[in-house]
């Protein structure tokens, strides 16, 4: 059989001309939205952003095509729109609005395909009486095709359009995961000046939801789990901060939040606790029993207090509620066991008032007058201890001073100021008072001198020799004035 010699040869210039020929009718193509009428384009894209997204979006009529990065008309100022009782109200303000198209059928300028929307440099405004529309927005079916929001932010408002707290938003995106049957939300962005990185999930088979929430800068790892049982969320999280883990199950009533927790953590030592969060108006309440604390371990680490008060994320007039951790053993305190730490929210402070610790054989020490004073992204916590002195003979033993000077100047308690440095957990000692059974401060000209000159002393927790023998000092200073 005769072969058949096939000899195809390659002209350069046809080549080049034909891949020319093909991009230029390509861009011819791509450009024919260009010449759509851009009041159609208008009504097209509103009502399917509408039908396919579920967003009542308010576009103007600057609407221009652009190819690159990929085929999308770009629109300025837009407006997004909840109906709330057959009446709209505004809840965003965007800037920029992309809308990518698909490449399919430019032909049909009836028929626009829309493939994902981007929003950027928008302004989103929530209030309490409106978060439903979050609520709905999760609960609800994601739209098939994604949702990208960048460089914007989030206000959320108290009834009264104060402000309670700010997300700016680098990234986030919301869209369907086809392969993990799943509807997801993922978020970067900055709450309170503090970065951080959000995402939800839910599983559109057994309609369970997964959110975690991480704030690396602060050493913090939230997440959160829902089970959806007989028709309604049974929610269970985790806490993790430093070494310190809190495991909490709660539900979501009507107008508040119920938790509690049996199998947290606190430097490996169970806590367990309980409260409830009112949501109108907003505040809560907080118990939590340990079986022992220890405060040195506290007083070591204090960078994350001090990165929450330096951030002003306390910094605001409707944050109110109140933290009580009570326990029956301070670790490593030779002085006190009983304790009760009370941490106050105050309209926008945080103090630790009327916290106390008590040794039933020697006295009872009260913290009061604190507050927090913040400079150059640091913190300082300023306050007053009161150590009222129930047996001078177990006091003695701790302080100790000749007995031939016990009785020379009775009193019955002492008083002084302090100011905490949380960036470094040093603190100084100001004012030392000594006062009688009827809180009447008996003056001592020597111990006010002795401070003021010794005020610069730093103390530590981790050194408590340096304290024991300044106050053994204080003491015998006033004993020897009389």
């Amino acid at each position: 059989m005769k072969k058949i010699n096939l000899n195809i040869k390659f002209n350069l210039k046809i080549a080049i001309f034909a891949f020319t020929s093909f991009f230029f009718l390509y861009l011819l193509y791509l450009s024919i939205p260009s010449l759509y009428d851009s009041g159609r384009v208008q009504k097209a894209l509103y009502n399917n952003l509408v039908k396919e997204f579920g967003l009542n979006l308010s576009l103007s009529s600057d609407i221009t095509y652009r190819i690159l990065p990929k085929p999308h008309f770009y629109i300025k100022d837009a407006k997004i729109f909840r109906e709330r009782n057959e009446v709209l109200d505004e809840i965003g303000e965007i800037k920029e609005v992309r809308v990518f198209i698909s490449q399919k059928n430019f032909f049909d300028k009836k028929r626009i395909r829309i493939k994902e929307i981007a929003l950027s440099h928008a302004n989103f405004f929530f209030k309490r009486d409106n978060v439903n529309f979050i609520s709905n927005l999760l609960k609800n079916d994601f739209p098939h095709k994604k949702i990208n929001i960048k460089k914007s932010k989030l206000f959320f408002n108290d009834i009264n359009k104060s402000i309670i707290f700010i997300y700016t938003i680098d990234k986030l995106s919301l869209f369907e995961n086809k392969k993990e049957n799943t509807q997801q939300l993922r978020s970067n962005g900055e709450l309170f000046k503090i970065p951080i990185k959000f995402l939800w999930q839910r599983n559109l088979q057994d309609k369970n939801t997964v959110s975690n929430f991480k704030a690396d800068k602060l050493d913090i790892d939230f997440t959160n789990k829902g089970e959806f049982l007989s028709g309604e969320y049974v929610y269970e999280n985790n806490l993790n901060i430093l070494s310190n883990n809190f495991k909490t199950t709660y539900k979501i009533l009507k107008d508040r939040i119920d938790f509690n927790s049996t199998k947290s953590l606190v430097k490996n030592t169970p806590v367990s606790y309980q409260g409830d969060i009112n949501l109108t108006p907003f505040n809560f309440d907080v118990i939590l029993d340990a079986k022992e604390i220890d405060l040195e371990f506290f007083f070591k680490n204090t960078a994350l207090l001090n990165g929450l008060i330096s951030s002003n994320i306390f910094l605001n007039e409707n944050l109110n509620g109140k933290i009580l951790i009570k326990t029956e053993k301070l670790n490593k305190s030779k002085l006190f066991n009983n304790s009760s730490i009370n941490v106050n929210f105050e309209q926008g402070t945080i103090n630790f008032n009327n916290t106390y610790a008590i040794n039933e054989k020697l006295g009872k020490i009260t913290i009061n007058n604190t507050k927090f004073d913040l400079f150059d992204y640091q913190s300082n916590l300023t306050g007053e201890v009161k150590f009222d002195i129930y047996n001078h003979n177990q006091f003695y033993k701790f302080f100790p001073v000749p007995k031939k000077k016990r009785s020379k100047k009775l009193f019955s308690k002492i008083k002084f100021n302090f100011t905490f440095n949380l960036n470094n957990s040093e603190f100084l000692i100001d004012r030392v008072h000594f006062m009688d059974k009827n809180n009447k401060i008996l003056q001592s000209k020597e111990v006010d001198d002795y401070v003021e000159d010794n005020f610069d002393t730093v103390f530590k927790f981790s050194n408590k020799v340096l304290f024991k023998n300044f106050i053994k000092t204080v003491v015998n200073t006033y004993l020897d004035e009389g």
